[in-house]
């Protein structure tokens, strides 16, 4: 149902001019990072957790749809009102609310910007590893929605691994802790992992209590050159096999590398290369130190170029170059569709060899890269609108290449609208019914994000 007159009035009662209801005002809240457009009815800019808990009980009574929305970088559609209703933006849900230092906790509101976090704790000495690209203008809300995760997950994991309870508002006003407040607590069910990656259609994010950790003393990074592609992933067992877990791992095959070219201009010594490996190690100075002796004996004996930035500035400058790839990415196509798939590390070279021969066949641009150290690739398809129709299929083939060896066809990104279909070809039919009762015990007259992440 769409919100009706009576709807409104009570909205705009609650929240004045933060109901937003011109067309020119919504029209930003109309997509997010991929190709697709909704228009909501209308858009809620709530700064307090009363006002979402009372959007929610005049959702239910007039039974309306209500999208969640935090930045608007998802690449899968979301946040987006797919069957119109109130979008509710959390970006004024901004505030840190409470460090524990002695606990090493922190409280946030969901609107929080994910590198403006890490700013504040680092002046404690203290540290939030899950780093999605997007963490400059993403938000704590949209991360834990999504289950984001970034380069640092294969030695930190991701944001699962540092939520330790929400405060969740439901269908009806009603709200929910899932969790104590402490690290550890076995007396309630364990919801709070029921909530991230559930992207906005279990419940609202009031609060959210994180873990945080100490701040290395010390980060070195690597950028490795391989005359062919898939030495990076051989290497990276390797290293692996050797005992050493580098804080990232990130691969870069050799259809992005054209779309970096003027970032490698500097690098092109280094050259013929096919694909890089971006290694960054960090710990105290000491262990820094012993793993970099370490790592550096094999990448001579192996003989492949690198190049070493070890201070804080050279490391940003760095990283900017792989932060770059996704908008540098639409040079080498009109259009671009992007998929998130995570496999078994020892599948990645098989995967990227499939990849290759599909892009010969099809003469579609295919550009993989990501975080091959928890075997997380990005895989984009770059094409001329008169394509389309075979990008439909060749997605078709590329997930179900991901599930024959093992995969699963979103690893952070999420489902969202996107990837709703091909569900029901990676979950088993009491997988999803257990979800359908799950979102229905939740969320009864299905008014939270409806037609996002379940299939039909």
């Amino acid at each position: 149902m769409r919100l009706n007159k009576e709807a409104f009035r009570e909205l705009k009662l609650l929240l004045g001019d933060r109901l937003l209801t011109r067309k020119e005002d919504l029209f930003p809240y109309s997509f997010d990072a991929s190709s697709l457009f909704f228009f909501p009815d209308g858009v809620a800019l709530p700064e307090r957790k009363e006002e979402v808990i009372e959007i929610l009980r005049i959702a239910d009574y007039y039974e309306f749809p209500i999208v969640a929305r935090g930045c608007g970088t998802a690449t899968t559609g979301s946040p987006l009102p797919i069957t119109g209703g109130l979008v509710v933006s959390f970006t004024r849900m901004n505030k840190i609310l409470e460090l524990n230092l002695e606990e090493r906790t922190v409280r946030v509101e969901p609107g929080v910007i994910n590198g403006e976090l890490k700013a504040y704790l680092k002046r404690y000495g203290l540290f939030y590893p899950p780093d999605p690209a997007s963490y400059a203008f993403s938000s704590i809300g949209g991360n834990v929605a999504t289950g984001a995760g970034g380069p640092r997950g294969l030695k930190y994991g991701t944001t699962k691994d540092y939520v330790l309870s929400l405060e969740v508002a439901l269908p009806g006003g009603k709200v929910l802790k899932t969790g104590p407040q402490t690290l550890k607590g076995v007396v309630p069910y364990n919801l709070t992992p029921l909530f991230v990656g559930s992207e906005g259609t279990l419940g609202l994010f009031l609060e959210i209590l994180l873990k945080v950790i100490p701040l290395p003393e010390k980060r070195r990074l690597y950028l490795i050159f391989f005359p062919e592609e898939v030495l990076a992933f051989h290497f990276l067992t390797e290293i692996l096999k050797m005992g050493l877990t580098p804080a990232s791992a990130e691969f870069v095959d050799k259809t992005t590398l054209q779309a970096l070219r003027e970032k490698l201009e500097p690098y092109k010594d280094k050259a013929p290369f096919s694909s890089l490996l971006f290694i960054e190690l960090d710990g105290s100075f000491e262990e820094v130190l012993k793993d970099s002796q370490r790592f550096e004996r094999i990448l001579k004996e192996r003989k492949y170029p690198f190049i070493l930035a070890d201070e804080e500035e050279e490391i940003e400058r760095l990283w900017e170059i792989r932060r770059a790839i996704s908008p540098l990415l639409k040079k080498l196509g009109a259009k671009k569709i992007a998929d998130d798939i995570t496999l078994p590390r020892r599948a990645l070279s098989e995967f990227l060899k499939f990849l290759r021969d599909l892009e010969k066949a099809s003469g579609i641009s295919i550009s993989a890269f990501g975080h091959a150290g928890d075997g997380n690739l990005h895989v984009n398809l770059l094409f001329e609108e008169e394509k389309k129709d075979i990008v439909r299929s060749l997605r078709e083939q590329i997930f179900k290449k991901v599930l024959e060896l093992c995969g699963t066809i979103s690893g952070e990104h999420g489902v969202g609208y996107l990837k709703r279909p091909f569900v029901i070809w990676e979950l088993d039919p009491l997988q999803i019914e257990i979800m359908k009762k799950l979102k229905s015990l939740f969320d009864p007259k299905g008014i939270l994000n409806p037609q996002i992440k379940l299939p039909d």
